[in-house]
């Protein structure tokens, strides 16, 4: 991941599974940026050694404790993406007007679903049951600076007017996400590469903050 990101409004941008870097993706942009943002960090206490025998004690290599190498910070945080049809985005603005903003929220929705293959599409029902397609990788951008790879937990769908079609004009999602760790990377190179950019540009902002109170520690510190 680059510099060249580049987007001025937040979007989620989907993957299918093996479609980074080159495959077919799915880019879906806020029309409206969400006011606030509130994000959620979690330290979760790690275990090694004796596993809960240790941690029953007390102490010793059966708690890795909170603070230890072994435990894994969780990032969750919560999306408003608003919808309406009378300031549409200029990208949906040739769609039929009688179908209203579902469109927008059906690619929306869509990223909660596995992707369907070729092969399923051509299905008539009688084959056996096949093992369930996973889902696209998200990519939640937010600025320049942080772009991060996320599963959805959820969504709440608020939808609060409608033409003659009941098709709505004007919504407003709730999007649960929790950031994806190390663990899902493993194997998926976008996640990856959006962690490690991420990650990147946070020391990188740190630094930059750090360096500059460092040169005034005289004026802070009684030592």
């Amino acid at each position: 991941m680059s510099e060249t990101v580049g987007y001025l409004r937040g979007a989620f941008i989907a993957y299918e599974p093996g479609g980074y870097p080159d495959g077919d993706r799915r880019v879906i942009p806020f029309r409206f940026n969400p006011e606030t943002l509130s994000r959620a960090f979690q330290v979760e206490q790690g275990k090694s050694g004796s596993g809960t025998e240790g941690a029953k004690k007390g102490g010793g290599k059966g708690d890795a404790g909170a603070d230890a190498s072994s435990g894994t910070v969780k990032n969750t945080f919560t999306v408003q993406v608003r919808f309406d049809f009378d300031d549409r985005h200029d990208i949906a603005s040739d769609l039929p007007a009688e179908l209203g903003i579902l469109p927008e929220l059906s690619a929306l929705e869509g990223l909660l679903f596995a992707a369907e293959s070729p092969a399923d599409a051509k299905s008539d029902g009688s084959e056996p049951v096949k093992p369930r397609q996973q889902r696209p990788t998200v990519l939640f951008v937010w600025g320049k600076k942080r772009v991060l790879p996320v599963k959805i937990n959820g969504m709440t769908v608020n939808e609060t007017r409608f033409n003659a079609e009941l098709n709505p004009l004007r919504a407003e999602v709730d999007v649960q996400l929790e950031v994806l760790g190390d663990q899902d990377a493993k194997d998926n190179k976008a996640v990856q590469d959006a962690l490690a950019f991420t990650a990147g540009k946070r020391a990188e902002m740190a630094k930059q903050f750090l360096d500059k109170a460092a040169s005034q520690g005289t004026n802070i510190l009684p030592l």
